[in-house]
């Protein structure tokens, strides 16, 4: 994750530590819910002057769906790839991996 100014300019990144590297973001009540497209969520305060990390949580976890896409989804990326567009309404949160559909709430 990179934060950038109109201009350009590189203000901040996070680099590995946590690594967005396919995951989905969303801003909700001036806030980022970002996922890491494998299997955490992040609460993510936006600013400027750094990385503000509130919260994260590991919704999905490793081990596969039992079907025969698990062996390509392992080949890939792992089978809780989670690089789907993330949806919220009502303070509920839709998020998916290569098996799952999860509803999370999220409501403050």
């Amino acid at each position: 994750m990179v934060c950038m100014s109109m201009d350009g300019q590189i203000k901040w990144k996070t680099g590995r530590s946590p690594l967005f590297d396919k995951g989905g973001s969303i801003l909700a009540d001036g806030l980022l819910l970002s996922t890491d497209g494998s299997s955490k969520l992040y609460l993510i305060e936006p600013d400027p002057s750094a990385f503000r990390l509130i919260a994260s949580a590991e919704l999905l976890k490793e081990g596969g769906t039992g079907s025969s896409n698990d062996s390509v989804a392992l080949q890939v990326g792992g089978a809780t790839q989670n690089w789907a567009a993330l949806a919220l309404a009502d303070g509920k949160l839709l998020i998916r991996d290569q098996g799952r559909l999860m509803c999370v709430k999220v409501a403050r």
